[in-house]
């Protein structure tokens, strides 16, 4: 031995002699520890706590260095990749089968976004004309190339017995104006032929827009979407047919798609792709995939998947209420994608669903994920192999970081954690007989696992304890303010957490027996915990496997499919920790990174959970629930820290940096304004109710918080009556005022015509004869007919205490209506009321209402006929252009759910 290491060996041996290891009492303390192995000489003899201090203020300071650079780096590969959009493509640079040209997409998008275009408008019409005229001109391109365009003839006449946005039950009739396109394939089969093919897979997007907003993307992209890839395939043909339903009528209740169910085409298809906007650009995601084998088509977009099998879950489990037209699609059986955009939810649905509030880089992006998987699944044979097509089954999918993603079924998933759960206990016991000689014992690992366990539930119900404190004072603020609550979780978890683990490193040192000083002891036990902790972690994620393991094939859902990687990785991570012996930072950074691929997956799902769910509050989710799901996605990035944690040797310092943070960002997270203008205005919902009778102008606003100090700035509003709103049991605050009087009322005054003109005919009485009811049993029938003046949409509404006696509301010239999945019966809808919209201005309407009477002489049904609009941009409801005209600048007027900004209404007797 040298001179220099014996000198080392006596001064240690000196200083820490009097507290013996407990696993062999006769051996001094360990001559690895590194600070006690510094042969730099001491200018001045220090106490050894002293000493022992300040290397731990040194090391603390590193691992959390070490714990915080890791996870920068980690979430700033995930934040590129998820905030970098693709480069728009002009025509000339897109040449190849899997390009995509969003400069000529957008040339389309700048002309169908110009204005707000829902349903019942004329711009509405001016956009579907447009876009026939297009198509009619890709159609010409097709033939000088001896391709085959089909335009298919949309006039079905629909009725519902269910709205599918609402989820109400009641009566829907829908006159369609889809504009349907036929792409046939090399083997496909086109219309009148009897060779090829006849399967499709239809590509589906909507033109009609929300009340309020422009469309641009909800769903305009999608729409310019829908037309660059006709130009590609017609350019650069596939195998099998690719059908378009460029339909309207969404934003209604999905009617559009369901529409295009009764038209003949739809026979012949075996797949979708939806095209949907639930935010305001940024990148696309897969968030619904019906089987292993479609999500398998989209995975080949090459280096910028975004996908993820947590949305398709949540939705399995009824925690998003919202629907797209997959709802319809899987409805008839038939599998498919749902591809939408969720940046910035605050506008979607809003006045900045504009141009202005969207990139090129967004079309890109969709583009390039929706012409890849169409044209993925119809060069496959998977349409034309029924027996392989399975309508719904369950599947896990999720990218890295946009760099490659991941596909497998269920049964994979469950086979993979089924052998996890095999293995894990089998390889605790390698681990426990390897590492005897070194002191690891079946004990000391179970109360580390013990100790994981307790960490977990005691951060789970801090964070909900903060969680409600914070719903208390600041309700909004992950709203806006969304990383400023996910960091503040982080810190809270993390703080908790060192304090439970500070508690079973100090009960160790009391079962050992060592009552020495906390600094020396804990430096001594510092390598040890570390390795036991790595060993614990293994058995606490094994436990979580399980729960989601059992859960998970009862539900069929696989969103906490990171679990199986995160037991995976900790195995390995245990493995170098205890054989052989690892030590020294190195081997800690080493196994923290051998985290490295749940860790990027988390991260990733707390990223895509912050920026899609946190501004769903204004759409009446809970802001404890959002805040308990950040907590959570918080909890999973940080319990993997819990051996690094161990490197630092001094909980307390360590605790006390943390507290600290905790401190400072709850502080924070209580007094910040959650609401700005660029990010997260606060949304709006407005509505209008003229009565014709009354000759009174009802106008309500909605919003979850700080309605008031809104409403204060508003002058027509002075007189308002604010308070619960009885529709969102109170999720939402309401203000009612008497608004400006809409100019059509206006007009019509001054020339004496009627906006809304009505007659009932003469009743005629019969008895019951479907067997439904008694043979006495005698009903009513009547005939009202109206007109309406600007408007193609109508509503008629009876209160519910004589709705129970409708039998039947049926519309002239509409359908029948199908009763087998959508509603139990027809009388059951109908006594709900009905909406109906017709494509043309200015057509009478004639609906048949029967119901029961008691007599010939008994009173008639007293309900209610309005007709709605949304022409707000041509200055026809100055009500509400008095209200956004007098916003602060971080408030934003919405359209919320459901037609009609302006209500025109009368009472009906009938």
């Amino acid at each position: 031995m040298s001179t220099l290491h014996k000198r080392k060996s006596s001064k240690v041996k000196d200083m820490s002699a009097p507290y013996n290891d407990a696993e062999n009492p006769e051996r001094p303390l360990s001559e690895h520890t590194p600070l006690l192995n510094d042969p730099a000489p001491r200018q001045q003899y220090q106490p050894p706590s002293n000493r022992i201090n300040l290397g731990s203020w040194r090391r603390m300071t590193g691992v959390f260095l070490l714990m915080a650079v890791s996870y920068i780096v980690i979430g700033a590969i995930i934040s590129y990749k998820r905030l970098s959009l693709p480069e728009p493509l002009s025509v000339e640079e897109a040449t190849g089968p899997n390009d995509f040209s969003a400069k000529w997409a957008w040339q389309h998008l700048e002309q169908i976004a110009q204005k707000p275009h829902p349903i019942n408008s004329r711009e509405n019409i001016r956009i579907r004309n447009y876009l026939v005229e297009v198509v009619q001109q890709l159609q010409k391109e097709a033939e000088q190339l001896n391709r085959t365009v089909e335009l298919g003839d949309d006039h079905v006449k629909l009725t519902m017995t269910k709205n599918f946005l609402s989820n109400a039950t009641r009566l829907e009739f829908y006159e369609s104006s889809n504009i349907l396109v036929r792409v046939v394939g090399t083997e496909g089969r086109a219309e009148g032929q009897t060779t090829g093919h006849p399967e499709a897979v239809v590509v589906d997007a909507h033109f009609d827009s929300v009340l309020i907003g422009h469309g641009a993307t909800d769903d305009g992209i999608g729409v310019s979407v829908c037309l660059e890839m006709i130009r590609n395939l017609i350019n650069h043909p596939v195998k099998h047919n690719v059908i378009f339903n460029i339909n309207n009528g969404e934003e209604l209740g999905l009617l559009g798609a369901a529409a295009f169910m009764k038209h003949p085409w739809s026979k012949d298809v075996k797949a979708f792709v939806n095209f949907e906007g639930a935010g305001a650009g940024g990148r696309a995601l897969l968030f619904r995939s019906s089987n292993k084998a479609l999500a398998g088509h989209y995975s080949k977009v090459g280096n910028s998947p975004h996908a993820n099998v947590f949305g398709n879950d949540v939705f399995k489990l009824g925690l998003i209420k919202s629907g797209t037209d997959f709802s319809i699609f899987t409805a008839y059986n038939i599998p498919g994608l749902d591809i939408a955009f969720y940046s910035r939810r605050a506008f979607y649905h809003s006045l900045h669903d504009d141009i202005e509030h969207t990139s090129p880089g967004s079309v890109q992006h969709m583009g390039n994920t929706g012409l890849v998987a169409t044209r993925s699944i119809a060069d496959s044979d998977y349409l034309i192999k029924p027996k392989g097509i399975v309508s719904s089954e369950a599947s896990i999918y999720y990218d890295i970081a946009g760099l490659f993603m991941m596909v497998y079924s269920f049964n994979t998933y469950l086979t993979l954690n089924y052998n996890l759960l095999i293995v894990v206990p089998v390889f605790i016991a390698w681990v426990v007989i390897s590492a005897k000689k070194h002191g690891l014992s079946i004990g000391v690992v179970l109360r580390s696992y013990l100790a994981m366990l307790l960490s977990f539930f005691a951060a789970i119900a801090t964070s909900l304890g903060f969680a409600a404190l914070i719903n208390k004072i600041n309700p909004m603020l992950v709203y806006g303010e969304h990383w400023l609550g996910f960091l503040f979780f982080v810190f809270q978890c993390c703080t908790t957490i060192i304090c439970v683990q500070w508690a079973w490193v100090k009960l160790e040192l009391w079962l050992k027996g060592d009552l020495g000083p906390l600094e020396i002891a804990l430096e001594r036990i510092r390598v040890d915990s570390e390795q036991v902790a790595n060993v614990g972690m293994v058995l606490f994620w094994w436990t979580l496997l399980i729960a989601a393991t059992v859960f998970g094939r009862n539900q069929q859902i696989g969103l906490f499919y990171f679990l199986t990687w995160f037991t995976v990785t900790s195995m390995i991570s245990a493995y170098f920790s205890v054989y052989p012996r690892r030590r020294g930072t190195a081997w800690t950074l080493a196994r923290l990174w051998i985290n490295f691929l749940p860790l990027a997956m988390v991260l990733d799902l707390a990223v895509t959970n912050m920026i899609a769910m946190s501004q769903t509050l204004v759409d009446g989710t809970p802001s404890f629930a959002i805040m308990t799901l950040f907590a959570l996605c918080a909890l999973n990035c940080v319990m993997p820290l819990i051996p690094t944690i161990h490197r630092s040797a001094n909980f307390r310092k360590m605790g006390q940096v943390s507290l600290i943070m905790t401190a400072a960002l709850l502080i924070s997270a209580c007094i910040v304004f959650p609401y700005s203008a660029a990010e997260a205005p606060n949304k709006l919902i407005w509505r209008q109710i003229y009565d014709l009778d009354q000759d009174t102008s009802a106008v309500t606003v909605k919003t979850m918080h700080n309605l008031e100090a809104i409403m204060q700035g508003v002058p027509a509003a002075k007189n308002r009556k604010c308070g619960p709103d009885p529709a969102s049991n109170g999720v939402l605050t309401q203000c009612v005022y008497q608004g400006a009087v809409p100019l059509l009322v206006v007009d019509t005054k001054k020339t004496g015509e009627d906006i809304i003109k009505s007659q009932v005919s003469k009743p005629e009485y019969h008895k019951a004869q479907d067997g439904d009811a008694p043979a006495e049993t005698l009903y009513r029938t009547v005939h009202l007919t109206w007109t309406v003046k600007d408007s193609r949409l109508c509503q008629i509404m009876f209160p519910p205490t004589v709705s129970s006696s409708i039998k039947l509301l049926k519309l002239t010239g509409f359908d029948e209506p199908e009763e087998d999945w959508r509603s139990s019966t027809t009388t059951n809808a109908s006594r709900h009321g009905m909406t109906a919209f017709k494509y043309e201005y200015g057509q009478v309407w004639d609906l048949e209402i029967m119901y029961e009477v008691e007599s010939k002489d008994s009173l008639p049904l007293e309900g209610t006929l309005g007709c709605l609009y949304d022409e707000w941009d041509r200055e026809q409801i100055p009500a509400f252009t008095n209200m956004k005209n007098h916003l602060p600048e971080w408030a934003l007027l919405g359209g919320g759910k459901g037609p009609g900004l302006l209500t025109i209404q009368k009472t009906i007797v009938v």
